[in-house]
C-alpha cells in the first residue's frame, strides 16, 4: 500500500512542495495514469480542489470529491479512482496530528465558543470555506508561483492563519470537536485508528505511523488498551469482520481477503478454519442451511 505523504516528498521534482516545521504544502497538478490505488495516510489532509474529480472509497461510504471545494482527511487507508479523461489539480496541506494538537492547546481561548455538535467526523469530510479562507489559500497557492522561495516563518504564518479561519467557520464544528477529542484524549486516537483501519493489509510500523506514535510506544500503548499483541489483535478482527461478511454478503471469498485485509486467500483459509473448524464457503453454506 502507498504511503501517500512518503510518496510526494522524495518525488520534489515532480509535485511542488514547501516544507516546514514537519507541515508540508504540495501542489499536485498532472495527468492521471492510474485508475484505482490503495494508499494510507499517517499525515491529516487539508486539501484545496481547483481541478478535476475524484472518488475515495471506503468500506463504509464513498466520496466524490469535486473542484472548488475544501475537504479534511483522517489520518486512514482508502482507495482512490481518478477520473482518466479530467486532469486533477490541488493544493494538499499534510499536518501531522500532534502539530494539530499543539494548535489546538495555542487556540484554545479563540476557539473555546465553538460548540462540539454535529456527526461524527468521517475518513473524508466536506468543509465549509467562507471568504477569508479562500483569501489565505488563494495567499499560499500564490507562493508556488514566486520566482523567490518563502521563508518558514512567512508559509507556517500563513497556514495557521489559514487554519484557524477554517475552524472558525460555523459549519466546521465538527471537525473542531474532533481536534479537541485528539488533544484530550490521546488513547482513544489508537483505538480509532485500529478499528477503522484493521481491514487494511498494513504493517505494524504502518499502523504505528497512523497513530502518530514510534514503533516501540505503539507495542506498549497497544497492549493497555487492547490487552493483546497487534499482530494477535487484527487477526481475531479481521478473522471476525471476514465471517460478517460471509453471513450477510454475497461477496466472493476473493473479495472478502481483499476487503478483510489478509495476506493471500491460502493463509486466509487456512487461519479461518484453524478459528472456526471450517473452511470459509463451507461455513457460509452452513449459515444458509441454519438461517
Amino acid at each position: 500500500m502507498i504511503n501517500v505523504y512518503e510518496f510526494l516528498r522524495y518525488q520534489p521534482t515532480l509535485y511542488k512542495q514547501f516544507v516546514c516545521n514537519d507541515l508540508m504544502v504540495v501542489y499536485y497538478y498532472c495527468p492521471q495514469t492510474i485508475l484505482k490505488v490503495d494508499v494510507f495516510t499517517h499525515y491529516n489532509i487539508l486539501s484545496f480542489v481547483m481541478e478535476g474529480k475524484k472518488l475515495i472509497h471506503r468500506p463504509e461510504k464513498t466520496w466524490l470529491l469535486e473542484a472548488g471545494q475544501c475537504y479534511f482527511f483522517q489520518t486512514g487507508a482508502f482507495n482512490q479512482e481518478l477520473y482518466l479523461e479530467e486532469e486533477w489539480r490541488s493544493m494538499n496541506l499534510y499536518i501531522p496530528t500532534g502539530y494539530l494538537q499543539q494548535f489546538m492547546a495555542d487556540n484554545q481561548s479563540v476557539l473555546q465558543q465553538q460548540v462540539s455538535s454535529g456527526p461524527a467526523l468521517k475518513q473524508v469530510n466536506k468543509l465549509q470555506i467562507g471568504t477569508q479562507s479562500r483569501l489565505l489559500s488563494q495567499r499560499l497557492l500564490a507562493y508556488f508561483s514566486d520566482e523567490a522561495t518563502p521563508s518558514e516563518a512567512s508559509l507556517e504564518a500563513c497556514f495557521r492563519a489559514l487554519l484557524l479561519s477554517v475552524l472558525a467557520e460555523p459549519g466546521n464544528h465538527s471537525l473542531v470537536a474532533h481536534l479537541r477529542k485528539l488533544t484530550e484524549h490521546t488513547r482513544s486516537l489508537l483505538y480509532s485508528v485500529m478499528e477503522t483501519n484493521f481491514m487494511y493489509n498494513l504493517s505494524i510500523t504502518e499502523f504505528a505511523q497512523l497513530a502518530n506514535l514510534s514503533l516501540p510506544t505503539f507495542k506498549r500503548a497497544f497492549k493497555r488498551v487492547f490487552a493483546a499483541t497487534p499482530a494477535c489483535w487484527l487477526m481475531q478482527r479481521r478473522l471476525t469482520y471476514a465471517r460478517m461478511l460471509l453471513q450477510t454478503t454475497d461477496m466472493s471469498v476473493g473479495d472478502i481477503v481483499l476487503r478483510s485485509g489478509f495476506e493471500s486467500g491460502s493463509h486466509f483459509s487456512r487461519v479461518f478454519k484453524q478459528q472456526y473448524g471450517t473452511p470459509p464457503l463451507h461455513y457460509r453454506r452452513q449459515v444458509s442451511i441454519n438461517a
